[in-house]
């Protein structure tokens, strides 16, 4: 498969990103550490209304992929290098290294991560002058509520039509949710497809067992009962009459 499913077709979606070099004041910053691992699962559709076609590769390649691993193995600034994992449904895996920068938004490792902290109306990367971040919404993800960034876009292609929704988390910057969506229309023929990723586990932040009240109640309930015991305990005891 020479690697293709590490990639699939998000590749389309780093192309919109080299667009039009524009500079930027904003500061970007790495929001990830060496050794953070983030795991996704990807689910892939397609139909068609014409008998004689097929699916793409990549589609049938992301459809084979059980999960899909990303590993970050080194920081230089604002460059990330990370080890690319599918895990194949046979139980075969497919390993990649890319890197990808997060201010620039060079590299081989398409959307993956961007800047930490930005905010609505920043650019994605400053060598892109169009693809801007449109809102910071509150999605949850692995259980947990987290700040994400969104970008919403479409382009249009020799009668092909694709959208995308992406969101990367807030604070760190990183890919946690991709919906990739196209529609081809040939004569009568219309043949539709997506792909879809979104993250499933992640170092970064951990599902809490209680909620933090909670904990705080039960402690305090137990230390009220431990009390209450021991009170009990240090009594004289009355003898019966």
């Amino acid at each position: 498969m020479n690697g293709r499913i590490v990639l699939f077709s998000l590749i389309s979606i780093f192309l919109l990103f080299a667009l039009v070099v524009e500079a930027s004041a904003q500061t970007r910053t790495v929001g990830v550490r060496v050794g953070n691992k983030f795991r996704y699962d990807i689910i892939a559709t397609w139909s068609s209304n014409d008998t004689s076609a097929t699916p793409p590769s990549d589609l049938v390649d992301a459809n084979n992929t059980q999960w899909f691993d990303v590993n970050v193995t080194a920081i230089s600034g604002t460059n990330i290098t990370a080890q690319l994992t599918s895990h194949l449904k046979n139980n075969t895996e497919i390993t990649t290294s890319c890197w990808k920068d997060v201010n620039t938004g060079s590299g081989n490792m398409t959307i993956f991560f961007i800047s930490a902290n930005l905010t609505a109306g920043d650019l994605v990367y400053t060598s892109s002058s169009s693809l801007k971040i449109n809102e910071t919404v509150s999605r949850t993800y692995s259980g947990v509520k987290r700040d994400a960034n969104h970008l919403n876009t479409t382009s249009s292609i020799s009668g092909t039509q694709t959208g995308y929704d992406l969101y990367w988390d807030k604070s760190t910057g990183v890919l946690v949710e991709e919906l990739q969506e196209t529609t081809n229309q040939t004569g009568t023929y219309t043949t539709t497809s997506s792909i879809g990723l979104q993250i499933s586990s992640s170092d970064l932040w951990v599902v809490p067992e209680f909620p933090t009240w909670t904990s705080a109640l039960l402690i305090l309930i137990m230390l009220t009962s431990a009390t209450w015991v021991i009170a009990r305990q240090r009594q004289p005891k009355r003898p019966f009459r």
